[in-house]
């Protein structure tokens, strides 16, 4: 019968039960050296059912992933794959994922960056109007010295980002950030001569990069059909208007699903960089409301409800450490609990 080990998400315990019986008798069946009509049959049979099996796999796994549930997609996966270890098809499905989880990872940790990057630019002439100020305050100097290090450490960290971003061709985003990190340097921070020859480069490149995408662009729309243009640039609007309206009510899964979307149509569109940063607030607000939420409950005591809260956080902010850390810990003194209530 069915257990509790064999559940994959989209999947009965029945269906997985009986694909893992189906898998072991495809197995047994094929090592015999010679089959009757009535085996091969079944053995045609069996891999019909199974090729259905690993395809419906692969459907949830990417529908899960377009709702930003990495975490349940990647288990779909992987529990496939240990019920049909030879398929090829999961195989290339799970390394596929990976690797667009680990892009997917990058650019939010890049956009996180940028954001902080942003801030510090607009706190930049406050400080040098403190930096102005007469008088021996050992503090103001303290102040001045650690908002350089914080300015030096983001415009460094930037950097990176931009140089990865350049690998996976994300041009307007290493553009974005090695702007602002050339920001950051000002004039009154030191920086090494081969490090500033290198963000020049960097961001030289991403600008021909991204001029010869608009070129392309620009040759692709005249070959356009008037009509073909006019029902893409209507679609755009339908997509900034369905963002907008989900900001609105605060509907962040859709809200970045309309954000990637606009991205991958239109990544030079006016509106997006402060409609990412609209996003951007919204999460960290609503994410950061639900740890503080979470904690209150679980010192409480109500560690069920918290770890509700926690993972319904997650959905909207699947990488963010401290919510994986805060989840892990509650579903291993629920476990204790269990075990202890247990007879």
């Amino acid at each position: 019968m069915p257990t509790q080990q064999q559940t994959l998400e989209g999947f009965s315990p029945e269906a997985v039960y009986l694909a893992r019986e189906q898998s072991a008798n495809l197995d047994r069946l094929q090592t015999l050296k010679t089959k009757t009509p009535t085996q091969q049959r079944l053995i045609q049979q069996l891999r019909t059912d199974l090729q259905q099996f690993e395809r419906k796999a692969i459907r949830t796994a990417n529908d899960l992933e377009k709702h930003d549930d990495w975490h349940n997609a990647e288990q779909v996966l992987n529990g496939a794959a240990r019920i049909l270890p030879t398929s090829q098809a999961l195989q290339s499905a799970r390394q596929q994922l990976a690797e667009r989880r680990h892009s997917r990872e990058a650019r939010v940790r890049m956009e996180l960056e940028i954001h902080r990057g942003e801030q510090l630019l607009k706190d930049t002439e406050a400080y040098q109007r403190l930096r102005q100020l007469k008088g021996p305050g050992v503090l103001t100097w303290l102040e001045l010295k650690n908002f350089q290090r914080k300015r030096r450490a983001s415009a460094e960290a930037l950097q990176e980002h931009a140089e990865q971003a350049l690998a996976r061709q994300d041009y307007s985003l290493a553009q974005h950030a090695l702007t602002i990190a050339r920001g950051l340097y000002g004039d009154d921070l030191q920086q090494d001569d081969s490090q500033r020859e290198i963000l020049d480069r960097n961001l030289a490149r991403a600008n021909q990069a991204l001029r010869q995408r608009q070129r392309k662009t620009a040759i692709a729309s005249q070959k356009k059909d008037p009509k073909q243009q006019a029902t893409e640039k209507k679609d755009l609007q339908i997509r900034i208007a369905d963002l907008e309206k989900a900001l609105t009510s605060g509907d962040l899964i859709s809200a970045r699903n309309q954000l990637d979307r606009i991205q991958e149509q239109s990544p030079q569109h006016p509106q997006l960089p402060s409609m990412q940063r609209q996003f951007q607030t919204q999460l960290n607000s609503r994410v950061d409301a639900a740890i503080k939420r979470g904690n209150d409950l679980y010192s409480q005591g109500n560690i069920e409800r918290a770890l509700n809260i926690w993972r319904d956080a997650r959905l909207l902010d699947p990488n963010n450490l401290e919510l994986q850390a805060n989840i892990a810990r509650a579903e291993k003194v629920l476990q204790n609990l269990r075990a202890l209530s247990a007879p």
